[in-house]
């Protein structure tokens, strides 16, 4: 009897199938940014700082990741297990975006004229006095990239502008709010940065199970009688980023509380700027994709059970149709072995899903009495990767033929023609009537009997 196994079936091909969907992420939420020390001398001090933050429109991200076709790949190797694993789809299908602006924050330190004064100007002061309520600078850059990045940063370098050429903006003190007695003079502030941004894809969790990670790049499940495979997916990954705002600050004040300033006040420092460095460090930035879903097709073969092929006789052959269905969403391959020689199939089918196959299976039985089979279908189907088909059918002998007529010759008179008969032996050549024979006889004594029963009559 021949047998088979789920090696065998994973011999035929296509025990795999792909599923992907599109992952999109962004956010608003702003950077920190780095601060300065107080900067200058004992009489006025600034301090400075910058966070990265979102542009005015509220429908552009500062971060996004899109990742569109990424890719699960299912694998079965055997009829218990089903093999999950995610896959490049080695396409740059992948889209990092940095797009931000900077949002500073000044504060000042005087001590003069008896007075040790702080003023503080946060960014949500500052723009309300800036023209448009939004701050005159983009830093912005993208990277294409293959998704899932396990394996790889996606990277974005972000070039931001001069620092001569990147003034937030500059105001006049005497309209800002910011200290208990009124200052007049100007505050202007240059500011810029080009930070590197760094993506990659940290962890995938399919159907529930333990992440995927580089360490750990799959997760089984038990095989299911199942046309697809929907997988539900969470996935995670995390930004890092790294850079150096370059900041200069200048003040000018000539009053305090009315009070003019010989010679006013100022600070300003080199065209250089300060450099402030900052990066995420050990607290980088969670990516988390909303859910997903992972639509897998499956191959899924019904075969019948049995075909009886009737009688036949033996020599002789006929053909009948066994049933096999694919419900499935996914091509079926067969590979097709009989146990017999008598009944006999092709070797190999192919099937599209949602369709049904007629097998052709022929009897053509070499002895006498029942004959059974087993067809064995070996199918890229998951979880029944071997069925087998029972056939049977009776050999019968040839009917007897009849035994053929006869061919002796039959003497039917003398070669003259006439019939046979006793001759005269009067010597005169000639022939005598026959004798009559006894029915002959018989008949004329009925005929006399008759005509004397119809005198009698009379």
């Amino acid at each position: 009897m021949f047998t088979a196994s789920a090696a065998d079936a994973a011999a035929v091909g296509a025990n795999q199938s792909r599923g992907t969907t599109d992952l999109s992420w962004w956010t608003r939420t702003p950077i920190v940014g780095p601060k300065s020390d107080k900067l200058g001398g004992s009489t006025l001090q600034v301090q400075v700082s910058a966070n990265l933050d979102p542009l005015k429109d509220p429908n552009k991200p500062m971060l996004a990741v899109d990742m569109k076709n990424v890719v699960v790949e299912a694998v079965w190797n055997d009829a218990k297990t089903i093999e999950l694993s995610v896959v490049d789809n080695k396409a740059l299908d992948g889209i990092f975006k940095v797009e931000h602006t900077l949002a500073p924050h000044v504060t000042l330190f005087l001590d003069i004229l008896g007075y040790k004064l702080t003023y503080d100007y946060p960014a949500t002061t500052l723009i309300n006095y800036v023209p448009g309520s939004a701050w005159n600078y983009v830093g912005t850059g993208s990277t294409t990239f293959e998704p899932w990045a396990f394996k790889t940063y996606a990277i974005v370098n972000v070039k931001g502008p001069k620092l001569a050429d990147a003034q937030l903006f500059s105001l006049p003190l005497s309209t800002l709010t910011g200290g208990s007695l009124p200052l007049e003079g100007n505050l202007a502030l240059n500011a810029t940065t080009s930070p590197t941004f760094n993506y990659s894809t940290t962890e995938v969790v399919l159907a529930g199970g333990d992440p995927i990670t580089k360490s750990n790049p799959t997760w089984s499940i038990p095989t299911t009688d199942a046309d697809f495979l929907d997988i539900q997916a969470q996935v995670k990954g995390t930004i890092t980023y790294s850079g150096s705002l370059f900041a200069r600050p200048t003040v000018t004040i000539t009053k305090i509380d009315g009070i003019t300033i010989p010679g006013g006040l100022t600070f300003e420092i080199g065209a250089a700027g300060v450099e402030l460095p900052y990066a995420s460090g050990a607290t980088p930035i969670d990516v988390v994709f909303p859910g997903a879903t992972f639509h897998i097709p499956l191959p899924n073969v019904k075969a019948a059970k049995t075909l009886d092929l009737g009688s036949v006789v033996i020599g002789e052959d006929v053909t009948k149709q066994g049933k096999i269905e694919n419900t499935g969403e996914l091509d079926a391959a067969l590979a097709l072995k009989s146990s017999d020689p008598q009944f006999k199939v092709s070797p190999s089918k192919s099937m599209k899903p949602k369709t049904n196959l007629d097998l052709d299976v022929t009897f053509t039985p070499s002895k006498e009495g029942p004959q059974t089979a087993e067809i064995t279908v070996t199918s890229n189907d998951p979880n029944e990767p071997v069925q087998i088909i029972k056939v049977s059918g009776v050999g019968t002998k040839p009917a007897t033929k009849p035994a053929p007529p006869s061919t002796e010759p039959t003497d039917t008179g003398d070669d003259d023609g006439t019939a046979i008969g006793p001759r005269d032996t009067s010597g005169c050549g000639c022939r005598t009537a026959p004798a009559s024979s006894g029915y002959a006889a018989f008949g004329v004594a009925g005929i006399a009997l008759a005509a004397v029963l119809r005198r009698r009559r009379r």
